[in-house]
This record gives structure tokens, sequence and C-alpha cells, in this order.
């Protein structure tokens, strides 16, 4: 993944000191908050992240008390809603898809809801190409590779991806309609496939989310949401608002037909 911000790198020092302190090893701390071993290990090594309930457990068992608890907690509620700006992401990479790669081969669930492009494991090249080069990426050559060579994870048959779009995709050519109908062609095609599920919301509901958003399940730990915003990425654990999340989404599926 991307490398990890300086406010997780301290949620995860401080978290690390106290427990420490309070001489628990990694493994008796996922045992005791009934996690499993690999969440800690990849909280520890900073290619994970707790959800703030999980994070106040863990300073229960540390005994965590007074200003050290409260400095702590201020840190978490930071980390567990971070946007980080694209120019911080893309700072030393010219593209985020071994990001996504990633996090994708660790879900054994994706569901979005995408209002304004199609997914980008859907896209063809031709139509990766238009999305990635109005947007923050600089290597687009590189992006739009290592994006084809992302859709393989559709065909491993370890993850399933649900996807509801907006009327407007379907229509909105890009400037291109030749590669729009490329496009469509694709995406009918991989709708055809046992991990994919692609949904299509009418103009005519009257649900209008902002912008978009991912729930990802990973195969051990907490489901979390990701959304790309106009100046950077969010990430948010907290529970009550993943589940603010997931209630919109349930929303969008009931009202959405089917793609054909």
């Amino acid at each position: 993944m991307v490398d990890e911000s300086p406010t997780r790198s301290r949620l995860r020092s401080e978290l690390i000191r106290v427990r420490d302190l309070a001489g628990i090893s990694a493994r008796g701390m996922a045992r005791t908050l009934g996690l499993n071993r690999g969440v800690v290990q990849r909280f520890d090594t900073g290619r994970g992240m707790l959800p703030l309930d999980r994070i106040e457990a863990w300073l229960d068992v540390c005994a965590v008390v007074g200003a050290d608890r409260d400095r702590i907690l201020g840190i978490a509620e930071r980390a567990t809603g971070e946007t980080r700006p694209w120019r911080d992401l893309l700072e030393r990479v010219g593209h985020l898809q071994a990001d996504g790669r990633e996090r994708e081969s660790e879900a054994v669930a994706v569901v979005s809801f995408q209002p304004t492009v199609w997914p980008g494991l859907l896209q063809t090249p031709e139509y990766a190409r238009l999305v990635l080069s109005a947007g923050h990426t600089t290597d687009v050559d590189g992006a739009v590779a290592a994006r084809i060579a992302r859709q393989q994870v559709l065909f491993e048959g370890a993850t399933r991806f649900s996807w509801v779009l907006t009327e407007h995709v379907l229509r909105a050519d890009l400037g291109r309609p030749d590669v729009l109908a490329a496009q469509l062609d694709r995406a009918r095609s991989l709708a055809r496939l046992d991990t994919v599920s692609i949904a299509v919301l009418p103009d005519s509901v009257p649900l209008l989310p902002w912008h978009n958003f991912l729930i990802w399940t990973p195969a051990e730990g907490d489901p979390y949401v990701t959304a790309e915003l106009v100046h950077g990425s969010q990430e948010v654990h907290g529970r009550e608002d993943v589940a603010e999340y997931r209630a919109l989404w349930e929303k969008l599926e009931r009202h959405a037909r089917p793609f054909v």
C-alpha cells in the first residue's frame, strides 16, 4: 500500500509503546481483543488500521487512563477518518494501482457506488487512459497497464465485487463515443462472471450521494470505507460511520436495476 500517514504512524507507535509497557505481546493483544493475529501484525507493520472501539479496548487492556489516554484517542479519532491529499499520496509514486491491488487481494467482498465513471476493474485500456489522464495520476502509461493487470482478480474467484452506477455513467462518453461503446461491451462481458454484480440507479430515483465510495470486507479484520474526493482520498474505519455507508449502499442497491 501507499506510505503510512504521519498520523497513523504516530498512533501505531503510541499503541505499541503502551502495549510494551504493559508487557503484552502482539499475540496476547490479538487474543485478548478477540482478533486474528494477522490483524494485529498488519497494524504493527503499518499495513492495517483498527476501528476506534478496538483502539479503546486496546487502551483498556493496557490500563491507559487520564491525559495519556485522551491524547492517544485524539490521535486515533483523526486516524480513523483521515483524508490524505492526492499530492501526498502521489509524491513518491506515479499512480496508486498497487494500493488497490493489495486491498483487493485482502478482501472477500467489495461493494461500490460510482456516480461518474466506470469502475477501474471494469475499464478497457482506452477508457482507463481517458479517466486517468483527467485526474492526478502522473504516470498514466504505468497506471493503465497496472489497472488492466488488476482485473485478473475478477477471474480468480476469491473476491466478490458489487457495483451500483448511476445512469449518467452509461451515457458519459468523455468526448469519445467509440471508447464508450467498447466500454459498454466490456462491461456486459464481465457482468456474466460469478464474481461480478453490476446494477444501475435510474435517474428517477431520489437518491444522490455526492461522491463515490467503496466498502471493503477483508478476510481478517473489520470492514472499512474508502472514498475518492476532489482533493484527496478518504479512509473511514469508525464502526458507526461504516454502518452509515452500509445503510446507504443497501438503499442504492434496492433501487438499482441489473445492468444488461
